[in-house]
C-alpha cells in the first residue's frame, strides 16, 4: 500500500558496476535533503550491497541476486517484494531494460 503524499517512498533503482552506484550516491542525498522524511530504499545486486548499507540517506537497501532473476520464480519474488513495499515513486539510475524493468514492476510511477 502506498504511504501519503506528505511522507512518500521512494525506491532508486542502480543494480550494479561499484563505481556507477558511488557515481549514484548523490542521487539519495539530494532525495533526502528536498524529503527529510520519505521513505528512500535502494534496490541492488547482492554483490554490491555492502556499500549502500553505509549510505545514512537510505532508509534499506534491497538487494536481490541478479543472476536469479532469469527464471520466472525469482523474477516473481522479487516483484511481490518491491510492491508489496508500495513504492510511491522509482527512479531508474542506471537506465538499462534490465533495471528499468524492475522499476516498472515494482508497481510505482517511475521514471529514468
Amino acid at each position: 500500500m502506498s504511504r501519503s503524499t506528505a511522507d512518500p517512498s521512494w525506491l532508486i533503482v542502480r543494480l550494479g558496476a561499484l563505481g556507477d552506484i558511488v557515481h549514484a550516491l548523490p542521487l539519495a542525498s539530494a532525495l533526502r535533503a528536498w524529503r527529510p522524511d520519505a521513505r528512500i530504499d535502494w534496490l541492488v545486486d547482492v554483490r554490491h550491497r555492502a556499500i549502500l548499507d553505509h549510505v545514512g540517506e537510505l532508509s534499506s537497501v534491497v538487494a536481490v541476486d541478479t543472476r536469479r532473476l532469469r527464471g520466472p520464480t525469482g523474477l516473481l519474488a522479487v516483484i511481490r517484494r518491491l510492491r508489496a513495499a508500495g513504492y510511491d515513486r522509482a527512479i531508474d539510475a542506471q537506465g538499462l531494460v534490465k533495471s528499468a524493468a524492475l522499476a516498472h514492476l515494482a508497481g510505482a510511477t517511475w521514471s529514468s
